[in-house]
């Protein structure tokens, strides 16, 4: 039994988008494995959450400020 889970802000949800998230994660899963008959046995969990109960820099997320930008490559 595959499982895929995603944990994403819950303000980025809406039913249309978990539903392409489950379909495609889906297919990706399949077609990595190459076991189209494992469609039927895979699960994807699609999991909201409020932006306050992750943190970043030791702060709730929505009080952390922006992210700092990755250094240029050398």
């Amino acid at each position: 039994m595959p499982l895929v889970r995603v944990e994403l802000f819950e303000r980025r949800l809406n039913a249309e988008l978990e539903s392409r998230l489950i379909e495609r994660l889906t297919d990706a899963l399949i077609e990595a494995l190459e076991a189209p008959e494992l469609r039927e046995h895979t699960w994807v969990i699609v999991d909201g959450h409020d932006a306050h109960r992750w943190g970043r820099d030791g702060k709730p997320w929505d009080e952390a400020g922006p992210t700092r930008p990755a250094p240029p490559p050398e």
